[in-house]
């Protein structure tokens, strides 16, 4: 029975000792070849931009994120809910668009000459790959450019802060935005409607010459009761002095003249013919009709002034509510260019090809030992049997 070799530390670093000029020159070269590759890598820069979003009492965001095609229903609340929607907004499509038409990146991104001129899908992969957008547990949005150029990768994390606020300021309807606009159209309308029951109002009284209903009839009958009265007293006394003169007598005459002129002036005011005098004064025959045209149309006139004014309160209402909803957001840092870069991290790429190295050297040197140790016993037994050959014994006697 063949018994288990035991193999302990002391074992492996024999055989780490007996081939560490191996170990050596692999670590020697890795670490040397990452040292140069570092130096030979392209710098890179970071640069940040840091925003919260701002939420009034009236739920701002919350509300007006709902209208957004590509954005579902969400919490109320700056933190989490919000923060996350901000982040679907900016990692957007037509955000990157926007932001590579504004700094016009399509020249920055790709070198030219051009095989072919880069489009602004490959625009918007080539940036979408260097930027990177996060939010934290306490509702902040990180914006993050990595790029060679440190001014460069700072203008596009503020720009994306520019582009926020104008897609959001164009493509977010809250509801109070919406009622707001709503009630502007129709506060437009109405104000339409009155104008036009205005001008038929004006134009009513302008043909037939009512400034007051009420009052014009008032001083018709007024009028009309003064001439009957005047007319009574000319036929009064009319009748008293035919009784003592002839049909011929001038004072007749005169009465009779008088009152064929107070009853040509009552025929006037009755029915409004022939004597400018009387336009301003309606007939009484037409009384009732104007009446009536006359307190439709100012009827609609008011219908319309007292909508008018209702939805103009209603307007101005809508417009504090929509203040109350305004979405904006705070930007806490700015992104600045920076003056360290972030890539490649030199020592830490050294480090790692140094550990990396040694593993593989170790690996390596225990592969060639057990390597080694597969033809060792090849070689003993190859020796045996040619001692056999040779006519001895294992005790050493010939045959």
């Amino acid at each position: 029975m063949e018994t288990e070799e035991e193999i302990n530390l002391l074992d492996y670093w024999r055989v780490i000792r007996k081939r560490w000029k191996i170990v050596a020159w692999i670590f020697g070269a890795s670490v040397l070849i990452a040292v140069i590759v570092s130096l030979l890598m392209t710098p890179i820069y970071q640069a940040k931009t840091t925003i919260m979003p701002v939420e009034s009492s009236g739920g701002g965001i919350s509300a007006a994120l709902q209208s957004l095609p590509f954005v579902g229903g969400m919490v109320p609340g700056i933190g989490g809910a919000s923060a996350n929607k901000l982040v679907t907004v900016l990692k957007s499509r037509t955000m990157a668009e926007d932001v590579i038409q504004a700094l016009e990146l399509i020249k920055v991104l790709f070198e030219e000459p051009w095989d072919e001129p880069p489009s602004l899908q490959d625009a918007v992969r080539s940036l979408t790959g260097i930027t990177e957008i996060t939010d934290d547990k306490e509702g902040l949005i990180s914006i993050s450019v990595e790029y060679e150029d440190p001014k460069i990768g700072a203008d596009i994390a503020n720009q994306y802060t520019v582009a926020l606020q104008k897609f959001l300021s164009e493509n977010a309807l809250s509801m109070a935005k919406r009622n707001r606009i709503f009630i502007e159209k129709q506060l437009k309308d109405v104000e339409e409607q009155l104008m036009e029951a205005e001008e038929t109002l004006k134009g009513f009284q302008t043909n037939k010459k009512i400034v007051a209903m009420d009052v014009q009839t008032e001083a018709s009958i007024k009028a009309l009761v003064d001439l009957k009265a005047q007319i009574t007293a000319q036929e009064v006394q009319l009748g008293v002095i035919k009784q003592y003169s002839t049909p011929s007598n001038p004072d007749v005459i005169r009465i009779k003249d008088e009152l064929r002129e107070l009853k040509k002036q009552l025929a006037m005011v009755e029915t409004k013919s022939g004597n400018p005098e009387t336009d301003a004064l309606p007939s009484f025959s037409e009384a009732p009709t104007l009446g009536l045209q006359y307190i439709r149309l100012k009827r609609e006139a008011l219908n319309q002034e007292k909508v008018f004014e209702l939805l103009t309160q209603q307007y101005e209402m809508a417009k504090i509510d929509e203040a109350k909803e305004d979405i904006t957001f705070q930007i806490i840092d700015r992104a600045i260019a920076p003056e360290k870069r972030i890539k490649p991290k030199r020592r830490l790429n050294v480090m790692l090809a140094g550990v990396v190295s040694l593993f593989s050297g170790v690996f390596l040197v225990f592969f060639l030992e057990y390597v080694a140790n597969l033809k060792e016993p090849k070689n003993q037994g190859g020796e045996g049997i040619n001692t056999r050959k040779g006519g001895e014994d294992p005790e050493g006697e010939r045959i």
